[in-house]
């Protein structure tokens, strides 16, 4: 029986990954994962280990990306911030997404009154500029994973009850639907059995788009000093070291800035090659 299940989603993976860019998608997105899941195995020394004799060391055999200003291996702690990278991101989109959808599925099947109420405020939370919504909620609150994960999540739930609402809009006034209110189906069973299936596929189109966008907010909360903080590795607060250090240990920014555009490259590439995969005209 397992095996009979699972021949039809390899199959279907197997297809996803045919194209090359969405292999090179799920290449970058499988390390990256590994990296965070197996960091203590993978990084070959303690990321908060201080050696002044190593103090601002360039590449080498021993620090095959450099040391930074306390003398701790680079390599560690990109490998040890990837789990920061990966938490904030997915906890704060998966936030994001389901209370966002909640919002656009009640308001878009609702309309009237409650409709104009919930999308009001969501206007509202999506007039501000997300990095700058969130870096309000982050100094209001304080600096930690957790706000981050919140000022993220409250600065992206906008984007996802929008979407949501137009594609329940579409959806509430096709045929099947019409069919099975016609046959006494309860507001509760037409939400989540007959519209909500129909609405997945561009959220978490959305969702993996977003993943991306959150590591970067996070990235640029730590820089300014809002984010994850000390010693816990990050790879925006790398980023903040590096550029104290920019013209006497370029490798700082260097390698932390291109750990930060290889994963956000790595999801958008991800999202777009979900929307052609989806997408029922392809």
């Amino acid at each position: 029986m397992d095996r009979l299940m699972l021949g039809p989603r390899f199959s279907a993976f197997r297809e996803f990954v045919s194209t090359p860019r969405s292999a090179v998608a799920v290449g970058i997105i499988v390390v990256i994962v590994c990296a965070a899941l197996f960091a203590d195995v993978i990084a070959p020394m303690d990321p908060n280990a201080q050696d002044y004799t190593v103090v601002l060391q360039p590449p080498s055999l021993d620090h095959l990306l450099g040391t930074d200003h306390l003398g701790r291996d680079l390599l560690s702690r990109l490998i040890h911030g990837s789990q920061v990278a990966l938490l904030v991101g997915v906890a704060s989109v998966g936030l994001a997404a389901v209370l966002g959808s909640f919002l656009g599925l009640l308001s878009g099947y609702a309309s009237g009154l409650v409709d104009e109420a919930m999308m009001r405020v969501m206007d509202a939370l999506f007039a501000f500029p997300s990095v700058l919504l969130a870096l309000g909620i982050t100094a209001a609150l304080g600096p930690g994973t957790f706000t981050i994960v919140i000022a993220i999540a409250v600065a992206d739930m906008p984007v996802f009850a929008r979407l949501t609402r137009g594609q329940v809009l579409t959806v509430r006034e096709r045929d099947f639907v019409t069919a099975a209110r016609a046959l006494g189906a309860k507001p509760k069973r037409l939400i989540f059995r007959h519209i909500w299936p129909h609405v997945t596929t561009p959220v978490m189109v959305m969702a993996s788009l977003h993943v991306g966008f959150a590591i970067l907010t996070e990235a640029a909360l730590s820089f300014l000093g809002l984010g994850v903080q000390p010693p816990t590795s990050s790879w925006g607060g790398v980023l903040r070291t590096g550029f104290a250090f920019l013209e006497t240990a370029p490798w700082l920014s260097a390698f932390s800035g291109a750990a930060i555009l290889i994963a956000v490259f790595g999801l958008n590439l991800l999202a777009d090659a979900l929307r052609d995969y989806t997408d029922p005209r392809g």
